[in-house]
């Protein structure tokens, strides 16, 4: 066992799909940078830097050394406390008495006979190291109680002493990493607990080591330790690509050495912007979906682990796919309801995962997010891995299956004949329903709407099956353009909306009496096979292998030959 130890650690704490940074550089890094760290360092260090949600440290140097913890035993105080606050047995509004033998020749800030309560005894005991209180506390809940709730919650290599002055308070560098670890998990005690400690180790007002290189502002809930030889500093760091815990027990230096020792590594492991845990392709629809309100859609997505470490099947280095789902403001209206459990894949592999998305009442456009997170639920993201995206319209459920012919040719200002086949769905019940074919002509260039308008089509009845024939007047343009269009009732879409392309021409001409061109016959054929040529029209199928060959009537050839006079 060292005399005298520091103890580094760093806690990793994971958010949702809101992106991070890109990687900027890798762990090897990291490990490269505090290496050159440790061997100039005149003292002896004891570092274990971690990913709380990762199977082994970023880094680690003399991570299993049991060092004297200094102050760092207040963190096991402060965990029985707040134990003890969760189940009752303690309130913040309890009094603790300081006692003479609460009192120590340095680090003591209150006379013997000092009422303070539980509340405030803990804040004088993290955020200003005031021994006097935390001898106090370890008075009252007993190092007995305090040691069976480190290993309670899986931390073996932390020992609060049990008579003072008979025995030191030790720990190794990755005990008190693992404590921090399970604090920025949010699963040391409690959720509730947790987010008690770290608002408390948030407040510190010794901000000396770890914090001291870093910028204005930045978050880092930690606590130190002092002692003749010893100088420490341990706490979780709030990076821009999310948090990192630190533990950091040096020995055998100069105070002054060893404060900017660890204000060094503070400032290594939050410059460092890690690669991700784990990161992936998604192979995603590249169209919109088009959903029926209401409705919970199972989408197939292929997704490729694309880290450089297998993900388990389960456990630690195992994970979930997550996703949410977003209006056209922005605003977030749905989420998973649970991770899916993605399986155990190599690097370069890839596995076919069903997503299941529940679908707002409202129709709309919604935009889905998919990404990646860790056993826990905790998004990965903020720690720059991918996110995926795909649209989704969703829309009241279709009445009808309907294909419309469009001649790619339309003449300025003059009606051409549209014909819609159509079949009635079962969701259009047992009433008529009366139907429109709204148009939009978009321009190719600037994909904005040069003219609009609705032909109405005729009534729609239950199981019906037919053609609808509408005049479609070109608006008094020329050129070539995007029409988009379908079939609504009452402005409410009752298909889908299809686009095909046409050319806007001049007025028809026509033979006069004596004789002249005749008008070609129109043939109709489907938008997927057709040649554009100035008489076909274009079909749009909204259902695979429904392709409509509507029977147009014959033409009339020229004039009627007037009746003789006799």
């Amino acid at each position: 066992m060292r005399g005298s130890a520091v103890v580094l650690a760093v806690a990793l704490a994971l958010t949702g799909l809101i992106p991070g940074a890109p990687a900027a550089a890798s762990t090897a890094e990291l490990v490269q940078h505090l290496d050159q760290l440790v061997g100039s360092f005149p003292g002896g260090a004891g570092l274990w830097i971690a990913d709380p949600n990762a199977s082994k440290p970023l880094y680690s140097h003399d991570a299993d050394e049991p060092i004297i913890t200094a102050s760092l035993y207040k963190l096991a105080v402060l965990a029985e406390a707040e134990r003890r606050v969760d189940a009752g047995q303690l309130h913040y509004s309890d009094i603790i008495t300081i006692e003479n033998e609460d009192i120590t020749e340095d680090g003591s800030f209150e006379v013997a006979g000092t009422e303070l309560t539980l509340d405030q005894a803990l804040e004088a005991m993290v955020t200003i190291s005031d021994n006097g209180a935390a001898l106090a506390l370890w008075h009252v809940l007993g190092a007995d109680n305090i040691n069976a709730t480190l290993r309670n919650v899986g931390i073996n290599d932390f020992h609060v002493f049990v008579a003072y002055g008979e025995d030191d308070n030790i720990a190794t560098p990755r005990a008190i990493g693992t404590l921090l670890t399970l604090l920025a998990k949010r699963q040391l005690i409690s959720a509730a607990a947790s987010d008690r400690m770290l608002a408390r180790l948030e407040r510190q007002q010794i901000n000396d080591r770890l914090p001291a290189e870093l910028p204005e502002g930045v978050v880092v809930a930690h606590k130190t330790g002092n002692l003749p030889g010893l100088t420490h500093d341990a706490g979780i760091i709030y990076t821009p690509s999310g948090p990192r815990v630190v533990v950091a027990m040096t020995w055998d230096a100069y105070e002054a050495d060893a404060y900017a020792f660890i204000a060094n590594v503070g400032s290594i492991v939050y410059s460092t912007i890690l690669e991700p845990p784990a990161n992936a392709r998604y192979e995603v629809p590249r169209t919109t979906l088009s959903v029926d309100v209401g409705s919970s859609p199972r989408i197939t997505i292929p997704i490729t682990n694309a880290g450089s470490d297998a993900w388990n099947g389960s456990g630690a280095g195992s994970y979930r796919l997550i996703w949410e789902m977003r209006d056209s403001k922005n605003t977030l209206v749905a989420t998973s309801p649970a991770p899916i459990a993605l399986p155990g894949l190599g690097p370069g592999k890839s596995a076919n995962v069903g997503v299941v998305i529940e679908v707002p009442q409202t129709p709309g456009d919604y935009k889905v997010t998919l990404g990646l997170a860790d056993a826990n639920g905790n998004g990965l993201a903020k720690l720059g891995a991918t996110t995926a995206s795909f649209q989704v319209r969703a829309h009241q459920p279709y009445i009808v299956n309907a294909a419309t012919g469009v001649p790619s040719i339309l003449h300025r200002g003059e009606a051409s004949l549209v014909v819609t086949n159509y079949t009635a769905l079962p969701t259009a019940g047992t009433t008529s329903h009366a139907l429109t074919l709204t148009w939009r002509l978009i321009d190719t260039k600037t994909s904005r709407s040069v003219a609009q308008g609705t032909i109405p089509l005729g009534a729609l009845e239950p199981g019906a099956t037919g053609n609808f024939f509408a005049p479609l007047v070109a608006p008094a343009v020329l050129g070539s353009y995007r029409l988009a269009y379908e079939v609504r009732e009452k402005n409410i879409a009752a298909t889908e909306t299809f686009t095909t392309n046409v050319t806007i021409v001049g007025p028809r001409t026509y033979p006069d009496d004596e004789g002249g061109r005749t008008p070609p016959t129109i043939t109709v054929t489907p938008p997927s096979t057709a040649t554009p040529s100035p008489t076909r029209m274009h079909f749009a199928s909204p259902t695979p292998g429904i392709v409509p060959s509507p029977q147009l009537p014959a033409l009339p050839r020229g004039r009627p030959t007037p009746t003789a006079t006799p």
